[in-house]
């Protein structure tokens, strides 16, 4: 099985998939072309934005993978929702490659999945990252930690309060940055270090498990362990 990872991500989850799929025993390993492509590896490249991903690289990565016919067996495309409802960003994207491509040219399989909200929604799932004890006023998480508690509800349901003007991606970034610096942890899009560990990956996993919470992240993880299982 071969396949072919395009991102809307060009930071964040571009370093830490790689490391979740060794984490979750993926069987296949990376290369960096379709020509070096042989039996069970995987090509990761980021989609530069979500603009860019649904016209120009989205077309030229197809356009590159039927010109290297039994290379490739999946297009696994992943982006991000934001302020649209999932499943009519995977609509838009389905209807994309529909209006521009004849189907029964496409001889490999091509899979579009999103991740509701955002990336971060999916790490502020890990099980025990929000505060047990109260969180005083003055801290600059305050903000968040009165708002909307993660542990509890489902990030991926999470907006802004009325006051706020960030994005609800924004918020969600601005969210997780403030919990993590709150508890002494280092994180920004180019500095993921600190949660690309496998305890972190797994405590999104255990969430999961244990609540109906994640449901963008349990397609996404779901589709991969069916993956490793063929």
């Amino acid at each position: 099985m071969n396949l072919y990872f395009l991102l809307e991500d060009e930071k964040s989850f571009l370093k830490v998939l790689p490391l979740w799929l060794k984490y979750m025993n993926f069987g296949c390993s990376r290369v960096a072309d379709i020509q070096n492509v042989q039996e069970n590896n995987y090509i990761l490249q980021s989609g530069q934005g979500v603009t860019q991903l649904i016209t120009k690289v989205l077309f030229d990565t197809i356009d590159t993978i039927l010109l290297n016919p039994g290379k490739i067996d999946k297009l696994v495309v992943i982006l991000d929702a934001e302020e649209l409802d999932a499943e009519d960003r995977k609509e838009r994207v389905n209807t994309q490659i529909s209006e521009h491509y004849d189907t029964e040219v496409i001889n490999f399989d091509i899979v579009v999945l999103v991740c509701n909200r955002c990336f971060e929604a999916w790490l502020l799932g890990c099980l025990g990252l929000y505060p047990k004890s109260k969180v005083d006023k003055a801290s600059d998480f305050y903000p968040y930690y009165s708002n909307y508690n993660i542990e509890e509800y489902d990030p991926e349901e999470m907006i802004p309060p009325e006051d706020n003007k960030d994005t609800i991606a924004k918020y969600h970034f601005h969210y997780l940055h403030e919990l993590l610096r709150f508890k002494k942890i280092r994180y920004s899009q180019n500095k993921t270090r600190n949660i690309a560990t496998e305890s972190y990956f797994n405590g999104i996993v255990e969430r999961i498990d244990v609540t109906d919470h994640l449901k963008s992240f349990k397609n996404f993880y779901h589709f991969l362990l069916s993956i490793s299982e063929e």
